[in-house]
This record gives structure tokens, C-alpha cells and sequence, in this order.
């Protein structure tokens, strides 16, 4: 039961959308708002429900970086789509952030009206600048291992998630690309981000939406990339596999 709790609380720290009524219309972003990031720090923006075509057309637009007495430019380029309704584009500052400075990024600038969703509902997220540049790679502690899975129906519909444990040498925040293949079946393979949390990376996908989708059973291969919040690469990790969850008796 105790691992059951863990499980859920993780998915409504990385999909907070996935116990609301569907749809769910509005941005992630990542590092989450309010987080310390490096002067030379780029950020993920996510779209979900009605927002996800929005910033899917986004790339080659400009948006802004304020803090008193200094702005940046940040460039929109080009990122990853779901197969299950999202859309993330990367966002490069054209400079370094000053230290020890509040920015506020402007995405009321190309997305007018947008609800960060993991913002507590601010439409222009702030984070604080650490005090210098992230120039060194994340170091693997642990390397990346499937852990555990979790299916369960809601009013919505299913969430289905592998969780992926893992241990970094890493001040900066830190994501995972993920390109995943059914494993034995000659299918486009999904490639799509997750945020790390506290080694934790979830793969799958909620009652709405998801990052990744999984079918009852089947097996998978996963190839990984962690970066973290400022483009370094970890070493290349092994390759994964792991079987989807499965629907129990009780859950059917």
C-alpha cells in the first residue's frame, strides 16, 4: 500500500493534470517555476489539451526573460510531440542570466491567456538565477533501472506508468529524452521528455493525456539521454526493457 501511495503522489507531481476532467488545456514548463537555475539555463515548454498545437507552432518565435534591469531573449525552437496529445519546444536565452535575480518569462508575448499548469495557475513563471554557469556534465551515481509499474482506472479513463529510478551527481534540474520501440514489432518509435525528481523519471502516460503510450503487456526497449537544466549530457546509459503494466482482476 505504501508503494501504491508513493506512486500516485509521484504522478500528480510530474502529470498535474491527471486527476481533472478531461480535457486539460493550458502549459507545463520545466525547471518548475520557482526553481534555482543556472545563468546559462535553457527551459522546456509544454503543451497540453488545446495548447499543445499552439506550441507545436511555436519554433523561430521570440519570447522574453525580464528581472530588474535586465531582459533576454529567449529563442523558440524546436522540440518533441506525443503520439498522445502534447507538444514541448525548447527555450534558449540568447545570453546569461544575471545572478541572484528573479526573471520572469513573458509567454503572455506568443501564448496569450495560458495557464501553467504546474505554476499554480500563473500565466508568467518565475525562477531564481544561481550564482554562476553550469558547465559540467551529470555523473551517474546509480545508473537508470526500472523500478516499478502502476495501472489503475479513474472517472477519465487509465494511467499506466513504469517508473524509472536512478542517481545523479547533479546541482542543475534534469530531464530525460526518451526514445522508445515496442519491442518485436516494426512500429515508429515514440520519443518524447520526462523531468527527473529526486531520481525518479516516470514513463507513460495519465487518464488524459501522456508523455508516452503504453498498451497492456506489450514490451519495450528504451533508449535514455539525461540532460540537465543546462544542455549538459550524463554519460550513455544501457538501454532498457521492461513489459508494460498490467490490468489486474480487480482493476478491470
Amino acid at each position: 500500500m505504501r508503494t501504491v501511495v508513493h506512486l500516485l503522489a509521484l504522478i500528480v507531481l510530474f502529470a498535474p493534470a491527471a486527476h481533472a476532467a478531461c480535457p486539460v488545456d493550458g502549459v507545463q514548463v520545466f525547471p518548475v517555476p520557482g526553481a534555482v537555475v543556472p545563468v546559462n539555463t535553457r527551459f522546456l515548454l509544454e503543451g497540453l489539451g488545446a495548447f499543445s498545437s499552439k506550441v507545436a507552432e511555436l519554433p523561430g518565435r521570440v519570447l522574453r526573460l525580464q528581472s530588474d534591469g535586465h531582459e533576454v531573449e529567449v529563442r523558440i525552437q524546436r522540440g518533441w510531440s506525443s503520439t498522445l496529445g502534447r507538444s514541448t519546444v525548447i527555450l534558449r536565452p540568447s545570453g546569461p542570466l544575471k545572478p541572484g535575480l528573479v526573471y520572469t518569462l513573458r509567454l503572455d508575448d506568443v501564448l496569450p491567456g495560458a495557464k501553467v499548469l504546474n505554476g499554480a495557475g500563473s500565466s508568467l513563471p518565475e525562477w531564481h538565477s544561481g550564482r554562476g554557469q553550469d558547465v559540467a556534465r551529470p555523473r551517474w551515481l546509480k545508473q537508470p533501472a526500472v523500478s516499478e509499474g502502476l495501472f489503475r482506472r479513474t472517472r477519465d479513463g487509465t494511467e499506466r506508468f513504469v517508473k524509472l529510478r536512478m542517481a545523479l551527481s547533479e546541482d542543475s534540474p534534469a530531464y530525460m529524452v526518451v526514445t522508445l520501440w515496442r519491442r518485436g514489432e516494426d512500429m515508429a518509435p515514440q520519443h518524447y521528455f520526462t523531468p527527473l525528481h529526486d531520481g525518479v523519471a516516470l514513463v507513460g502516460h495519465d487518464a488524459c493525456s501522456g508523455a508516452f503510450a503504453l498498451e497492456d503487456g506489450k514490451s519495450y526497449r528504451a533508449k535514455l539521454e539525461v540532460f540537465d537544466a543546462a544542455g549538459n549530457t550524463a554519460p550513455t546509459a544501457p538501454a532498457l526493457q521492461f513489459e508494460a503494466p498490467v490490468a489486474t482482476q480487480e482493476s478491470r
